[in-house]
């Protein structure tokens, strides 16, 4: 199916009449008068994704256009509806979760390689210290928040589609979260960051026949391809310039045979590492070892992807292109306020706003992936602001899905013209990379 046809009924499912049934399941709204559970959450989600600071008239206005005539207090009550308003947007949300959309794959080189190319991470939203008993914050330091909550996201590069997206407490940590799986197809490449580093999970996914990228955990215990012991630290100061490409054994008690990956950092990169990581030491009340700081000077990656098929340019562009996931965390979280509130608004209705906000980016991701996606050059932010200034008009036709077909095709058009980045000879785009890996300028 055309992922224009499939985001039109998409949007038309989560935001149609089925939405009356939830909303007096959860009890917030038990006589219909003004609101629908349907104009309900279109009225509060589509507001907040085209205005993530909106006031009460905004919330009107979107109200006055889907001709209802509501008044201010009327409006004020839905939000001070307090546990019933969580459930019903909490549950709009997970109803959501449940579609699967996902665009055509991407044309770029080095993700054809792949079934599927996951980028996971999480990221954290302080909340008000009074909801730490339903998410505790992480803790640690100081200035950590009481209460907190943590998104996580598993995002496959290859097809856009949001693979899972979760909500816990702030405290759960990143290796013990939702999002870090130890199955996966055949064929598929998960690339996650050193929070979700477990050589048992690594092994899992080498058993199911997946592929895994990750950076080596400092302190992981290593040994060459004849099971002896290798200390890392002096066996990369014999080597010669250039890249350590090797065999190896991970694991003091899996030896999980994979491959090491070990480029040398700029200069510039392993001292802000080290001022980093002395900081850090210093907060926990700790110092950090002369051995790990040295090691700061280098990439290290572990793989199972075969020399033969991916080269160390390869694999150290599509260990970069997990910082996808961080620019769609810096999406939702500026440009669609997604942990910010009034000030003075309580504290559950604090958490209303943000699973509206959720719910909304979560149907912004999918117009991206109908208009944006297919433009390989594109700019997923550039493409955000220019949806923002459609959905009013997306909103009026969401109830004819031949015009809103028709609707999302014209902003593809215009987001394929507006929303692209330019091809550059000095510093290659992502997507420069991703289909010529050798463009990386990085001298090992």
């Amino acid at each position: 199916m055309d992922v224009i046809r499939m985001v039109t009924a998409a949007l038309q499912e989560q935001l149609g009449a089925g939405l009356d049934d939830l909303a007096r399941h959860c009890g917030v709204v038990r006589r219909q008068r003004k609101f629908t559970g349907q104009t309900l959450l279109r009225v509060l989600v589509l507001t907040l994704l085209r205005q993530p600071d909106a006031t009460t008239p905004d919330f009107l206005a979107t109200a006055a256009a889907l001709g209802l005539d509501v008044s201010a207090t009327a409006l004020a009550k839905r939000w001070q509806a307090g546990q019933p308003l969580l459930d019903f947007l909490r549950q709009a949300l997970e109803r959501a979760l449940r579609q699967a959309v996902a665009a055509q794959p991407a044309a770029a080189g080095l993700l054809q390689r792949f079934t599927a190319a996951f980028v996971g991470d999480s990221s954290v939203i302080p909340l008000p210290g009074e909801l730490a008993g339903a998410f505790a914050g992480c803790g640690g330091t100081a200035a950590a928040s009481r209460a907190a909550l943590k998104l996580h996201v598993l995002w496959d590069l290859k097809t856009g589609r949001l693979e899972q997206l979760h909500v816990t407490a702030g405290r759960v940590s990143d290796a013990h979260g939702p999002i870090a799986v130890g199955q996966a197809a055949e064929g598929a490449l998960l690339v996650y960051d050193l929070g979700y580093f477990d050589v048992g999970r690594l092994a899992a996914l080498d058993g199911h026949r997946a592929k895994f990228l990750s950076r080596l955990q400092h302190g992981t215990a290593v040994y060459d391809g004849a099971g002896r012991p290798l200390d890392l630290l002096a066996h990369l100061r014999r080597q010669p310039p250039g890249v350590v490409d090797q065999l190896i054994l991970l694991g003091a008690g899996l030896r999980l045979a994979c491959r090491l990956l070990a480029v040398r950092a700029p200069q510039e990169v392993a001292a802000r590492r080290r001022q980093q990581a002395r900081a850090k030491a210093r907060d926990h009340g700790r110092e950090a070892t002369a051995t790990y700081l040295e090691l700061l000077g280098w990439n290290l990656f572990v793989t199972n992807c075969p020399a033969e098929e991916l080269g160390w340019q390869a694999l150290v562009v599509l260990y970069r292109a997990r910082w996808q996931v961080e620019l769609l965390f810096k999406l939702w979280k500026s440009h669609n306020g997604l942990g910010r509130c009034r000030a003075a608004a309580p504290a559950q209705e604090r958490l209303a706003v943000f699973y509206a906000k959720l719910l909304g980016v979560l149907l912004q991701h999918w117009l991206l992936l109908a208009t944006a996606w297919q433009a390989p050059q594109r700019s997923l932010l550039r493409a955000a602001r220019r949806l923002r200034e459609w959905l009013l008009l997306v909103l009026l036709e969401l109830d004819d899905g031949a015009r809103l077909a028709q609707l999302l095709l014209r902003l593809r058009q215009q987001l394929q013209r507006l929303a692209r980045v330019k091809a550059r000879k000095r510093n290659p785009s992502h997507a420069q990379l991703l289909d010529q890996p050798e463009l990386l300028d990085w001298c090992p």
